[in-house]
């Protein structure tokens, strides 16, 4: 995907399996990211939980998403709940487009293992998904910082097309 220097929304990881919390998850894609296109003007989840406290009652936290299947009738959708929660911090941040990372967790292999984190990009005001997938960071013999980021530079690279210089 290639966002053109616009704003987008990266919400928190949802679920991290044994690699180490959320927050740790979420604050390595955010770098990835961010390292990996520097034109575009990444809202973090810290910016949006900062706007939340300015507004309270107007969205629920957005380390507790409601669940969706991200598939609706053959198409890849989100549908409310989801939907509306995506809307409103989309409106708050002043984003369309919002990544959202589903998962870390840690794939145990022969000879120790590897990070896999998944993740949706999706428009905010449709609930169409731009973009779903995986990816998996370098193989490591345990878990580690290092392995997590190497996730999420390979989640970033999947995601993300390559930004000229």
């Amino acid at each position: 995907m290639d966002f053109r220097g616009q704003r987008v929304l990266i919400l928190p990881v949802q679920s991290a399996e044994a690699v180490g919390t959320r927050d740790e998850a979420t604050s390595e894609l955010v770098f990835a990211l961010r390292e990996r296109d520097e034109r575009t003007q990444w809202v973090t989840p810290d910016q949006l939980r900062r706007a939340l406290r300015g507004t309270p009652g107007y969205a629920a936290d957005p380390g507790t998403l409601p669940d969706d299947a991200f598939l609706h009738h053959g198409e890849r959708t989100i549908v409310d709940p989801l939907g509306s929660v995506v809307r409103r911090y989309s409106a708050l941040t002043d984003t369309r487009v919002v990544v959202i990372p589903r998962a870390a967790r840690w794939i145990a292999g022969a000879a120790g293992g590897r990070v896999r984190m998944s993740a949706a990009v999706v428009d905010a005001r449709n609930g169409r998904v731009l973009w779903f997938g995986d990816a998996e960071g370098e193989p490591r013999p345990a878990f580690g910082r290092e392995a997590l980021a190497s996730a999420a530079a390979a989640l970033a690279a999947r995601m993300l097309a390559a930004e000229r210089r």
